[in-house]
């Protein structure tokens, strides 16, 4: 074989490794290819997903505050409702008090028997309360509710579930069944707030007979159909609000001034002067009340608490899965709830008690960066730090102030904030 025919015979030989090569590689590169649209088609199935879930947590979350925005408010005073049972049980005292002195213009008589009946959402009027950050009148209103309803015979203070119109339905329907009763004397409505009753009452304006046997209870704010109408009014101004209960968190220009701690346990503190370590924490027993600390804002940062360990953690874990501990008993000593729902037992010590106040942080407080309580066990700063990585959607995406340094502690001298 001639020189020239093996070199067409290598330069051949060499081709068909290049062809085979490129298949190769062709066969790859359409492997990787199908292996990508697969990972694409479930990423964008993945990406659906969580659309859709978030726009209905969006939905489920504007449902919910539109409910609390919507929530009957109480009419009764807040120093009553933080008194919780005693509160209830004085409450229905001086109401019937108060009725018994406001009837007597009619005939004269102070043996009537007096029945009251108050129709309220209490699951409502609890997640209002929480919501703008009424945290003590929410712990003490059922034992507030407790105490109305078993301190008087014919006193009921009665859940009537939520939604609006339950209430009102109720209310309406007492109306029917008393107004034609002639054992009934006289008929005092708590409905002068809501002009959805005028059509009821627009009935008996025009009847002198009917119209004295009933008297309207001053509200806070009079809707303004009720103008025209010739009932009687009765103000009972020791009892009940004098104002609205606000819509929103009632912080920033006027923060709402929580009432001063009632006999907080004895406590001593760490030397807070300079940064307490875990260990100085874990000696101290409960943590709240504490010191409160601020940045060179004047912003509420959170005592660095110390990590737990994990064998704190594990501990705390086993007994949470059984037990709801109450934080009030946990870390701040005692629980004034004769009511409370959540277990005292077992008192937590140590490394474990500290992984319940860290777990306690994980709600943000509703005053925020302005809370000067010293008994508040609620979050003040996002637990992520300035690392968090969400804070678009984080639950304290307004809690991410740039310094997180403890400055300074808070004087009683400083201006107030909430708590």
């Amino acid at each position: 074989m001639t020189d020239s025919a093996m070199s067409a015979l290598d330069r051949l030989e060499a081709f068909k490794q290049s062809d085979e090569e490129r298949s190769n590689f062709m066969k790859d590169l359409f492997d990787k290819n199908t292996t990508l649209l697969e990972d694409l088609k479930i990423a964008k199935g993945d990406l659906t997903h969580e659309i859709t879930s978030r726009r209905m947590l969006q939905d489920r979350v504007q449902d919910a505050e539109a409910k609390l925005k919507d929530t009957q408010d109480s009419a009764f005073d807040d120093n009553l409702i933080r008194r919780g049972a005693v509160g209830g049980s004085e409450a229905a005292h001086r109401l019937l008090d108060n009725i018994k002195h406001y009837v007597q213009h009619y005939d004269g008589s102070t043996t009537w028997k007096i029945l009251v009946r108050v129709y309220t959402n209490l699951e409502g009027l609890l997640a209002k309360y929480s919501y703008i950050g009424f945290h003590e009148e929410a712990s003490s209103l059922r034992p507030f509710v407790a105490g109305f309803t078993q301190s008087q015979p014919l006193f009921d203070y009665v859940d009537a579930g939520y939604g609006k119109e339950r209430a009102d339905h109720k209310v309406k329907e007492q109306f029917d069944l008393f107004i034609d009763n002639i054992q009934c004397k006289h008929i005092l409505l708590g409905i002068a707030h809501d002009n959805g009753y005028v059509p009821t009452l627009d009935a008996f304006k025009n009847n002198p007979t009917v119209a004295s046997r009933i008297s309207l209870l001053k509200p806070i704010s009079k809707g303004r159909e009720y103008n025209g109408l010739p009932f009687d009014v009765a103000s009972f101004e020791s009892i009940f609000r004098k104002d609205d209960l606000p819509h929103d968190r009632p912080y920033g220009k006027h923060p709402r001034t929580l009432p001063p701690p009632r006999q907080p346990p004895p406590f001593t503190p760490v030397p807070m002067r300079k940064r307490a370590t875990g260990k100085d924490l874990i000696k101290r027993r409960p943590i709240y009340p504490g010191p409160v600390w601020l940045n060179k804002d004047n912003q509420r940062v959170d005592e660095d608490l110390g990590e737990p360990s994990e064998k704190g953690l594990a501990t705390l874990e086993s007994l949470v899965r059984n037990h709801k501990l109450c934080n009030d008993h946990q870390l701040r000593g005692s629980c004034n709830n004769p009511s409370c729902r959540y277990s005292h037992e077992p008192a937590l010590d140590g490394e474990e008690l500290i992984a319940f106040a860290l777990k306690a942080r994980r709600t943000p407080c509703g005053g925020g960066s302005k809370c000067r309580s010293k008994l508040c066990v609620l979050g003040h700063q996002c637990p992520y730090g300035l690392s968090c990585s969400r804070r678009a959607t984080c639950f304290f995406k307004k809690l991410h102030m740039d310094d997180q340094t403890m400055d300074h502690e808070y004087e009683e001298a400083e201006t107030n904030g909430t708590g």
